[in-house]
């Protein structure tokens, strides 16, 4: 029936707290049991790791986002005289919630991907902007894609953590057991160190957890999964929640794909 694809399955989100509730609300709409284990906490960066970077770029600046989270911090981070230096620069989201939350700010993103990861961004970037200077507002736990790929094609970008992250301190896959009842049907994951920080808490059900199916947000996530021990490994395509259910609902039907396909 619409709205109980999921009917009966139940589903462990490690999917940090302030971000779950449009996955967890998607989930539960198709008849799933979710439950909430976020494995990271994401907090405000150093106020000086935003601003200095920030004034020191020049005019038509690029400013790189891949995470809604991240463009919250990075203004709750600036000073009122920081924001003169933002209205001659240009804006790239990595897709439509990070876009939204640059939007709700009173500004106007020149570069929106499709929510599909870094590499599409950086290639819509490249196709749309000529090379600049340029900042990837991250956090401390996010890849150097962004920079190593924009370096490449001729832009003079520079990192800058505006997020940091800490393992959730209620965080106990030793316990899923007990508080899990019944059978797990899957872990969703959303990011690379999610998955580390999961098995950092892990002891000794570590080896029983790579039994576990899993959905990954992302081919990347896919494959820190799989080298670290997972094999049965969904992959959503994006990290919307329509495709989270999408995955979820493969992986139920016996997975589509693997985290290399």
């Amino acid at each position: 029936m619409p709205g109980e694809n999921l009917s009966g399955s139940r589903w462990i989100l490690t999917r940090p707290r302030i971000r779950s509730d449009s996955w967890h609300e998607a989930l539960t709409a198709r008849g799933a049991d979710v439950f909430l284990a976020p494995a990271l906490e994401l907090i405000e960066g150093e106020r000086d790791s935003v601003r200095f970077p920030l004034l020191n770029l020049g005019r038509d600046g690029l400013l790189v986002f891949t995470s809604a989270t991240t463009v919250v911090h990075f203004f709750s981070l600036l000073e009122q005289e920081d924001y003169r230096q933002l209205d001659s620069m240009r804006w790239a989201a990595v897709g439509s919630a990070t876009a939204d939350a640059v939007r709700a700010r009173g500004y106007e993103v020149d570069v929106e991907g499709d929510g599909t990861g870094a590499d599409q961004l950086v290639q819509q970037v490249i196709s749309v902007v000529k090379p600049c200077e340029s900042i990837h507002f991250t956090s401390d736990s996010g890849l150097p894609t962004i920079v190593d790929q924009l370096s490449e094609a001729g832009f003079s970008v520079i990192r800058a953590e505006a997020t940091r992250t800490q393992v959730e301190p209620g965080l106990d896959p030793m316990k899923w057991d007990l508080e899990v009842q019944g059978a797990r049907s899957g872990v969703i994951f959303s990011s690379p160190a999610s998955v580390r920080a999961v098995l950092s808490r892990s002891g000794n059900v570590r080896e029983s957890l790579f039994a576990i199916p899993t959905v990954a947000a992302g081919v990347t996530t896919a494959q820190e999964l799989q080298a670290q021990g997972w094999q049965n490994v969904e992959i959503a395509q994006r990290s919307t929640p329509a495709d989270i259910v999408v995955a979820c609902e493969k992986l139920l039907a016996g997975g589509t794909m693997g985290p290399t396909g």
